[in-house]
């Protein structure tokens, strides 16, 4: 009795952390709205004033090679 009932424990315990490390991929749409978002998070060199002592930077949050750089300008 007392084995059955530690088998039954094991397997339901295994069922549960199976079922848990199934990872759903993410939908195309969720895809595009979290890359809609991320890419307002920027800054845009654009909004910088003209200013012959300063350079103005923007970094991106995850990407260095997508920094941009505006001289002679500042926030």
């Amino acid at each position: 009795m007392k084995a059955t009932l530690v088998a039954a424990f094991a397997l339901i315990a295994g069922f549960n952390v199976y079922n848990s490390k199934k990872a759903e991929p993410m939908s195309e749409l969720a895809l595009a709205n979290v890359e809609a978002l991320a890419r307002l998070e920027q800054p845009n060199v654009d909004d910088c004033i003209s200013d012959p002592d300063y350079d103005c930077e923007a970094l991106h949050p995850t990407d260095p090679s997508k920094d941009k750089r505006r001289q002679q300008a500042r926030w």
